[in-house]
């Protein structure tokens, strides 16, 4: 498969999440809308899938990538829990540092689940889109 360069609506996905982030921590959106990281992960979610998806399909680093409904979802899964789980880590490391204590497990289970739910968009689109072309 040729390679294929960096898909622009992944690009536009990452300036409206940082865009939209930039405004949440200035006008403290996540503290005062405790709901705000939900569409925040569900997009996050998305954007690193769709970055794994093209990563490993489509961007010519792999020469033998087969390209089916099981290797989508799972690639998308490997790089939407992957990253998922790295930023909770993260976040629990600057709420101890910060706060002196880890956020809610509860919460940490939903951002998860939100993350799980953007990557499985990612996945779910590209198989439609890959299918529809055949």
């Amino acid at each position: 498969m040729q390679p294929r360069p960096f898909p622009a609506l992944l690009l536009v996905l990452l300036v409206a999440i940082a865009i939209v982030n930039a405004f949440a921590e200035y006008y403290h959106w996540y503290w005062l809308m405790r709901w705000f990281d939900i569409p925040m992960h569900f997009a996050g979610g998305a954007w690193v899938a769709g970055v794994t998806l093209w990563w490993r399909f489509f961007s010519g680093r792999f020469t033998t990538a087969p390209l089916n409904k099981k290797a989508i979802f799972v690639w998308a899964m490997i790089g939407a829990i992957g990253i998922g789980l790295a930023w909770e880590a993260y976040e629990a490391i600057i709420s101890c540092l910060t706060v002196g204590r880890m956020n809610d497990v509860l919460d940490t289970i939903g951002d998860l689940i939100f993350d799980i739910l953007g990557g499985l968009v990612s996945a779910v689109t590209l198989w439609v889109y890959t299918y529809k072309k055949q």
